[in-house]
């Protein structure tokens, strides 16, 4: 089956496993982990695939799933010693706030609750 390019997708393992074309990112993985930074922020404009970097750190450090396969064939897998002391083995609480709209403090305060 041909590639195809997916659009409109956040998802880093919808278009691993659906066999999309992917311009691999994973060694950003290993230049996060050699910052070493207490806080790290994310800001690109708007499509600039934010969203899918954070799908992919949660598919690679959550511990509580096995990446492994996922990662397969893509860059971060040829640094070994990432891959043995990092892949799924912290705990990863993942949020997202991009669909939060809401007109007063009260209104989003509600939404993100739910």
């Amino acid at each position: 089956m041909k590639k195809q390019i997916l659009t409109g997708t956040d998802s880093f393992e919808k278009i691993v496993k659906g066999n999309y074309f992917y311009v691999d990112k994973t060694l950003y993985i290993k230049e996060f982990l050699e910052n070493r930074d207490e806080v790290t922020l994310i800001t690109r404009p708007r499509r600039f695939g934010k969203t899918m970097n954070m799908t992919m750190l949660s598919h690679f450090f959550d511990m509580s799933r096995d990446s492994r396969d996922l990662f397969e064939g893509l860059k971060i897998m040829e640094h070994t010693d990432i891959v043995e002391e990092h892949l799924n083995k912290y705990p990863v609480i993942s949020l997202t706030l991009k669909n939060v709209e809401s007109d007063t403090y009260e209104a989003t305060i509600a939404s993100i609750s739910r």
